[in-house]
């Protein structure tokens, strides 16, 4: 008679394991996900070779950012409004607008388009007041995970250095690299910082961005899609982040 095999104890630790890198990096994610889309440079590697590509190099709107409304002809309807948490701000006698996520020259359109039922030909200048500063998180095995501010060129083993370097049980050929390149998508790569490291190769470290989260893993993560959309983010996540 056949009998099923024991789950050994190493078994089970793995995949505890597994699960516990799986909770860390949703929370990660989810925290860096809420961090605003700032410009950013051109090129994605030490050296200006090809790399990780390149989000929308215009700062998008998100909410709690304070936007000022100078009208040349009107100086009535001047006005300074924040965004708030649902995107939308309110504008004098023509009511709501959904600004989240449009840059400054999109959000001046849509201001005229508003205006133009009640004004005749109006001129109108948008200023971003307030934003949020430039930052990325560092996850998983790393000595001091959290959220850092981004200032000058800071590359992918600098961040890592930032956070406390590795942890004793990092996955380092296997490190996460997020970074989001719209509203809609994701973009993720895997990198081997342990064999960059071991070589000397800085030319092929990666030059952070506004806004991108390291993930640092304990155990093989697996195949992993270049782009992700946020509506498929709940089959590789739980729980699902919220932005």
């Amino acid at each position: 008679m056949r009998t099923k095999p024991m789950t050994t104890r190493r078994q089970k630790m793995k995949r505890g394991n597994r699960r516990w890198d799986a909770w860390l990096l949703a929370g990660t994610l989810a925290a860096a996900w809420a961090m605003p889309m700032l410009a950013a440079p051109e090129g994605g590697q030490r050296g200006g070779g090809p790399g990780f590509a390149t989000r929308d190099p215009r700062y998008r709107i998100q909410p709690s950012n304070v936007i000022e409304l100078v009208f040349r002809f009107t100086p009535e309807f001047n006005q300074t409004v924040t965004v708030q948490p649902d995107g939308f701000i309110s504008l004098l006698d023509v009511g709501e607008l959904k600004v989240s996520g449009l840059t400054v020259s999109e959000i001046k359109a849509a201001v005229l388009e508003k205006y133009k039922g009640i004004l005749n030909e109006p001129v109108v200048s948008v200023v971003l007041k307030e934003f949020s500063k430039s930052a990325f998180i560092v996850g998983g095995e790393v000595g001091r995970p959290g959220r850092f501010e981004l200032q000058g060129e800071t590359a992918l083993t600098d961040a890592i250095a930032m956070a406390g370097g590795f942890g004793v049980g990092a996955k380092t050929s296997e490190v996460l690299l997020f970074r989001r390149v719209s509203a809609e998508t994701v973009e993720v790569q895997k990198v081997n910082v342990k064999t960059a490291l071991e070589k000397g190769q800085r030319h092929e470290d990666i030059l952070l961005q506004p806004g991108d989260s390291i993930y640092v893993p304990r155990s093989t993560v697996g195949v992993i899609e270049r782009f992700m959309s946020v509506s498929r983010l709940g089959f590789f996540f739980n729980p699902f982040p919220r932005w």
